[in-house]
């Protein structure tokens, strides 16, 4: 990453980013094998973020995560974003808009995304996120940035219908959960991921501009470093709590932690932004939505959680409504997206 300057072969345009900054007009004519590369790896490392952040949140402080993560996370990937200097440049330029993607992303999000994680199963946090796509594009039709597409409003209905399939299968005992106690939790959780959703889905739609004007990377640095200021106080709130939990926390939790700050948080998002210089805005995020199911595959082989009917009907419709709605149009739209991240 850094600055990049990547030239294709003669016919095939030529692409070209200076401290994550896309140059418009630049986007190849034909489809890079290596953006399919970046892709794959972006997916297999992204369908890890859930398991490990529910490995970390339930022993450590739920208010600490988030600070460590994307604390870190900004000091890593500011270098690679042009330096402080460029990510100091989008702060002074756009801090009300940047303010609110970062609130958004780290404070808002991670409390509702950490707190379900907790408390409910992996496979739930991945078929409830592979609706974000379909949230981003709710959020940028009722602001004015889309227009109204009848066949992507299908594709969301299907999805809702999935999730409510999900849900009902909770409310009924019928999850996999021992007891009254668990299944409530199961509930509680997805009722705070529709939050987490939600609030995920803004952070990508207000970073858009973002993105557009200073670049991917500068974006994404300042975002995090802004959302660790503002995670601060949050933080602060839940101190007296902490001296128990960090005593009591095992090794494994730390490492979990360690991984997401230092290595998939800045990682997947710099491949995928490598992947939007190679192909269409569209296809990375149809080929994205593979993450879910790989996180539904980790939460039943590594946390023996259970694949029931209203899991199986209900994460189908989820999927056929997202892999639907990600479909491209037929009038193609040019678009910068920035990438996903739990």
């Amino acid at each position: 990453m850094g600055t990049i300057a990547s030239r294709a072969e003669s016919g095939m345009g030529v692409i070209r980013e200076t401290h994550g900054r896309e140059v418009p007009g630049a986007a190849a004519r034909s489809p890079d094998l290596r953006a399919y590369i970046y892709l794959g790896v972006m997916v297999v490392l992204g369908s890890t973020t859930s398991p490990l952040a529910q490995v970390a949140v339930r022993q450590l402080p739920v208010g600490m995560v988030p600070l460590l993560r994307f604390g870190i996370a900004g000091l890593c990937l500011a270098p690679f974003a042009g330096g402080f200097g460029a990510v100091a440049q989008v702060i002074r330029s756009d801090w009300r808009r940047l303010t609110i993607a970062a609130a958004c992303c780290v404070p808002i999000n991670q409390f509702f995304f950490l707190t379900a994680a907790k408390l409910g199963t992996n496979a739930h946090v991945g078929l409830f996120y592979a609706t974000v796509p379909l949230v981003v594009w709710g959020l940028a039709w009722a602001i004015g940035q889309e227009a109204l597409d009848l066949r992507r409003l299908g594709g969301i209905l299907v999805s809702i219908a999935g999730v409510l399939v999900i849900g009902l299968g909770n409310l009924l005992g019928a999850d996999g959960a021992h007891g009254p106690a668990e299944t409530r939790a199961v509930a509680t959780a997805d009722f705070l991921l529709i939050f987490a959703v939600i609030s995920w889905g803004a952070f990508v739609t207000f970073s858009r501009p973002l993105a557009v004007r200073h670049g991917a990377l500068p974006t994404l640095a300042a975002t995090f470093l802004v959302g660790f200021l503002l995670q601060l106080p949050v933080a602060s709130l839940t101190v007296p709590d902490w001296a128990a939990q960090i005593h009591s926390a095992r090794a494994d939790a730390w490492i979990c932690l360690g991984v997401l700050a230092v290595l998939m948080t800045p990682t997947t998002m710099g491949l995928q932004n490598l992947a939007l210089r190679r192909l269409d805005a569209s296809a990375v995020a149809a080929f994205s939505n593979v993450s879910p199911v790989l996180t539904v595959v980790w939460g039943v082989w590594l946390f023996h959680e259970a694949l029931t009917p209203a899991l199986v009907v209900g994460g189908a419709l989820t999927l056929a409504g997202v892999f639907w709605t990600s479909r491209p149009s037929a009038r193609k739209v040019k678009a910068v997206t920035p990438p996903r991240l739990t």
